[in-house]
């Protein structure tokens, strides 16, 4: 409660702080503007940086019919706004004579591609008819060879080397899609044949089945979970880091998480204290929970903590801080519902709390550290909280939607319809960026 009055009156501050600028008409224009104007303001405003207020204010008298009822001053802000925020982006209007040399050269180069397919296949065909018994003396002399490099053992072995030397080498590729699809091929090589490697299970289906089982079961020793789990997921969050650092690639900050987190749900301390951590989000009395809803649960808790910590810390990775936000915004969604885990009133109240206060934490260290997409998060799960717990607690009261769920529907098309006007006619009420 005190943590919900301390965020309303930090909103009503703000507001009141920010009662004088007119933003929210700055954003409607900005928004209703067509490209050319857009480009006629960013012009303006590159001007006054760089060339002087003068030459920019003969730009403005040159260009202003083109703005229609937008005067200097707002033109300024808005210029300004968009020097801030936008990009340029150039569009090909007429292929030039470079464009078109390029594309002969690209030709040449897949048709140089083809003709060498193409005469492999025809020297393979030659080979079988005027040399009859060649492929059979190779087929015997290659078939122990063969055997021994593709069976299942030295092969995980051989795609592990692989997938490092592809991580090692493929930052070096300067196109980005194709270096983005062969770094991850790569991550992907490391990952499922150090498992497999760990698991001694060498089908996918196989080790895959076995990580599951370790996930989601209690009849694993967590030092099993900690060689079959977390040693492959460390080495793989090290390949995944290995790649940022040399290629520069942003979504990479994004994805190292995933394989942390993994590692860190199977560490063994961690693992031996799942029924403790349980308590942190059911402290009361409830029925027995299922491994499953208790497995969840702990991973929910070890995901909140390990939040925490990186809110904490002075270093911050804001990709892995909004990619664990998401996360645990969703866990926390679901374990909020009664009907998942039929924990009790008590233990239900107590999860509204800390899911409502998960939110809001959300939302201000958004505020805090400037993250417009860390903060329309918590906004966002406060959004389907509500329109959860809309169709909730009336069946939890006794109420049923049976043959009223066109009304219920109907119900909640108002309440988005009420939340949608009450960010339009306020939205700086949910704007926490100064």
């Amino acid at each position: 409660m005190r943590f919900t009055l301390i965020f309303l009156l930090l909103l009503g501050s703000r507001f009141i702080l920010h009662a004088g600028i007119p933003a929210t008409t700055l954003a409607k224009t900005l928004d209703s503007l067509n490209p050319t104007q857009r480009a006629v303001l960013y012009q303006y405003g590159t001007l006054r940086k760089n060339a002087g207020q003068a030459v920019a204010d003969s730009f403005w008298m040159l260009r202003q019919p083109v703005l229609g009822a937008i005067d200097q001053e707002r033109g300024a802000l808005l210029a300004e706004e968009l020097l801030q925020s936008a990009r340029i982006t150039y569009n090909l209007e007429k292929p030039s004579r470079l464009q078109a040399l390029r594309g002969v050269f690209t030709t040449s180069r897949l048709l140089i591609g083809l003709a060498a397919l193409i005469a492999v296949v025809a020297v393979i065909q030659l080979l079988s008819r005027y040399l009859p018994g060649f492929f059979s003396w190779l087929r015997t002399v290659l078939a122990p060879f063969i055997r021994w490099l593709f069976n299942p053992v030295a092969l995980s072995w051989e795609l592990l080397g692989l997938g490092i030397l592809i991580v090692w080498l493929a930052p070096g590729i300067p196109e980005i899609t194709i270096r983005t699809i062969i770094v991850h091929l790569g991550i992907f090589f490391i990952w499922s044949q150090l498992t497999a490697i760990h698991t001694r299970r060498y089908l996918f289906k196989d080790y895959s089945d076995e990580i599951i089982n370790i996930l989601e079961s209690n009849n694993v020793t967590p030092v099993r979970a900690f060689v079959n789990v977390s040693l492959p997921a460390l080495f793989t969050a090290a390949a995944i880091y290995w790649a940022k650092l040399r290629t520069g690639d942003p979504w990479y900050a994004y994805e190292v998480i995933v394989p942390v987190m993994i590692c860190i749900f199977a560490l063994p301390p961690l693992r031996s204290m799942e029924r403790a951590l349980t308590k942190v989000l059911f402290p009361f009395p409830a029925p027995v929970l299922r491994t499953k809803d208790q497995r969840m649960i702990a991973y929910a808790v070890i995901s909140l903590l390990v939040w925490m910590i990186m809110v904490a810390v002075p270093v911050r990775i804001p990709e892995s801080l909004l990619v664990l936000s998401i996360f645990l915004v969703c866990m926390l969604l679901v374990l909020s519902i009664e009907d998942v885990t039929r924990c009790g009133i008590k233990n239900f109240v107590w999860t509204q709390v800390i899911t409502v206060s998960f939110l809001l934490a959300v939302i201000l260290t958004g505020a805090q550290y400037a993250d417009i997409a860390l903060t329309w998060t918590g906004l966002g799960g406060l959004l389907l909280f509500v329109l959860i717990k809309y169709w909730e607690i009336p069946v939890l009261l006794g109420w049923s939607w049976k043959n009223k769920k066109a009304w219920g529907a109907l119900g909640m098309a108002v309440l988005i319809w009420g939340i949608a006007m009450l960010l339009r006619n306020n939205a700086e009420w949910f704007v926490f960026i100064k």
